[in-house]
């Protein structure tokens, strides 16, 4: 019992302290706040003072973190925008580089390209080259085989030349014979001939009497039956000789008949790429007129109109050179006027130097318009031959009279030669309109520029008749 007033008492006790203790803190918070309330106005000062000073340092220090981060900021932007200008100066020579690299491979590929081209248009020219020089060499051998087998027939009376082909004789050993007496040329294209016109192996022994003018083809075919040869003729057709003409000397020399040398000019057929230019009028007394080359022919017995008249057309084709068919195109004419003019030139001129002064004299005509008024034309167109042309013969109605037709005859009035047709293609540059001959019995003319020069050198040549 006792124990437990002591207890209560203390208790008692404990709770009047606290009390006391609760009473003492609020006592002295009381002096606080009245302290606090009774601070002066300099103290108050000093405190604004001392935080205006922490906020300007606060600041301060803001502001130079914020410029030490803008100055990192730009540092770090300067490095990125180096490291950005080191990587495109790299790229900007790596590109350069390999500009130039690629610049130079092209180079070099574009010359090794070019070499090739270059190397590819010179196999192919060198290829075209060849090929031409091969065709050309194929064409000449195989034309040289359609033309006659000794191209100098005709030119001239040639050798007699006697030689002895013995028994079992080869076309080769043949061919030998014959080259070692100069009667053919080449033994190959003889042993050629042989075999392509069934010869080879035909040939007889014998002698024979052979000519240097014969062809491959006359040769073997005398080789043939053996023995002798058979007999020659040789037949001379002088320059300016008429198709007529030419029939009379056949007929005198007992070849052939005058009538069957011109019906065969008349109605014959021959090949040749010329004749295709020259005109086929009705009105023409012969085709071939003008054609039938002047030349000393070498005939053998049993020659036919048809053979002799493809000699004469051979030969003509020999001298129509490429040079004569340039000169052709440039002089304006045609290869049919030409040997007109040619054929009046070889009737009327026989003095040899005043072939291409006549020539101008009838370019000079035909330039003027003016009738050419040449008596050949009036001979040819009667069929004629006389020294004198009467003023009737003037009036004779024919496309050959010169006196009647303007410009050019129908056609040629003779069969020129070279020396003739050289001149109609050559006419000498004067202004000569007229000739006449200087005296009786001569062969040389006076030429002249004016009507009244002719009619006084006429005057002296009729005066020279006596």
């Amino acid at each position: 019992m006792e124990d437990r007033e002591g207890q209560n008492y203390q208790l008692g006790q404990l709770g009047q302290l606290g009390q006391e203790e609760s009473e003492k803190v609020r006592y002295l918070r009381e002096i606080l706040s009245e302290q606090q309330q009774n601070k002066s106005p300099r103290s108050e000062r000093i405190s604004e003072r001392t935080q205006r000073t922490e906020r300007t340092q606060r600041t301060e220090r803001t502001q130079r973190a914020e410029r030490a981060q803008r100055t990192e900021r730009i540092q770090r932007q300067s490095r990125q925008n180096q490291r950005q200008s080191n990587r495109v100066q790299r790229t900007e020579k790596t590109d350069r580089q390999y500009y130039e690299e690629s610049k130079k491979v092209m180079e070099r590929k574009r010359k090794q390209k070019k070499k090739k081209r270059r190397k590819k248009i010179l196999s192919t020219f060198l290829l075209i080259f060849v090929c031409l020089g091969l065709c050309a060499g194929a064409f000449q051998f195989f034309r040289s085989l359609m033309m006659p087998s000794n191209p100098g027939v005709g030119i001239a009376v040639g050798e007699d030349i006697t030689v002895t082909i013995p028994k079992g004789a080869s076309t080769s050993q043949i061919a030998e014979i014959l080259k070692q007496n100069n009667l053919i040329k080449s033994e190959f294209r003889f042993k050629l001939e042989s075999k392509l016109n069934d010869y080879d192996g035909t040939f007889q022994q014998g002698t024979y009497t052979l000519n240097t003018s014969m062809t491959h083809q006359q040769i073997m075919e005398l080789l043939q039956k053996g023995g002798e040869a058979e007999e020659t003729y040789q037949l001379l057709i002088p320059e300016g000789f008429t198709v007529e003409k030419i029939a009379q000397r056949l007929q005198e020399q007992e070849i052939m008949t005058a009538e069957e040398f011109i019906a065969e000019v008349t109605t014959g057929e021959f090949d040749y790429e010329f004749l295709k230019e020259v005109s086929d009028s009705p009105e023409k007394k012969y085709k071939l007129e003008g054609y039938l080359f002047p030349a000393t022919y070498t005939l053998y017995d049993g020659v036919t109109a048809h053979e002799l008249i493809d000699k004469m057309l051979q030969r003509f084709e020999i001298e129509y050179t490429q040079n004569i068919k340039e000169e052709l195109e440039q002089s304006g004419h045609t290869l049919d006027e030409i040997i007109t003019i040619a054929s009046i030139i070889e009737s009327e001129i026989q003095v040899p130097e005043e072939r291409k002064r006549a020539s101008g004299v009838i370019r000079n005509r035909l330039k003027e318009g003016m009738k050419l008024q040449m008596d050949a034309t009036v001979l040819y167109a009667q069929g004629v031959t006389k020294d004198r042309v009467m003023e009737s013969d003037l009036e004779y109605n024919s496309p050959y009279n010169t006196y009647q037709v303007t410009g050019l005859p129908i056609g040629p009035i003779s069969n020129p030669g070279s020396a003739a047709i050289d001149a109609a293609l050559h006419p000498e540059d004067n202004n000569y309109i007229y000739y006449v001959v200087e005296s009786y019995g001569s062969s040389n003319h006076i030429f002249t520029e004016t009507y009244d020069e002719f009619l006084k050198a006429k005057e002296n040549y009729i005066a020279s008749r006596g």
